[in-house]
């Protein structure tokens, strides 16, 4: 497996986003913009819950290290977060799914990481940089 590459410029991050939109969804250069701020791993990033969300501060445990993290939220964060919560009252995860809604009975289920990896690798291919999930922990 080859080792993802953190994005060195502004510009790149920038054209990263708009990418992931206009190719993948709006979600996924949510989850981009969000990583980016949060700096967190991709499990523990998707499996974040709007009651985790309590005014300006994430509480979550982290699933490798089972540590409790408390993360003051950054104003582009809580932005990118009211804005997802408005456009989508009912979820309960701040990446939901929207794959089994249709199915009745159905848990909600967050965005899995294999659908993130691929539209982050899409988006690097086509910028011809080794672009994937942990790529957002490592752009600073």
């Amino acid at each position: 497996m080859a080792e993802v590459q953190a994005v060195k410029n502004l510009d790149t991050v920038r054209l990263v986003s708009y990418l992931l939109e206009k190719r993948c969804s709006r979600q996924m250069s949510q989850i981009w913009n969000i990583g980016l701020n949060l700096a967190l791993r991709i499990s523990d990033l998707l499996a974040v819950k709007f009651t985790d969300i309590n005014n300006d501060r994430l509480i979550i445990y982290e699933s490798k290290t089972s540590k409790l993290a408390e993360i003051k939220l950054n104003d582009k964060a809580l932005t990118l977060i009211n804005e997802i919560k408005l456009t989508h009252p009912h979820h309960i995860y701040l990446f939901q799914s929207y794959r089994n809604q249709q199915a009745i009975n159905s848990k909600p289920k967050p965005l899995s990481r294999r659908a993130v990896t691929k539209a982050f690798a899409l988006v690097g291919e086509e910028l011809n940089i080794h672009l994937g999930t942990h790529s957002m922990r490592k752009t600073r």
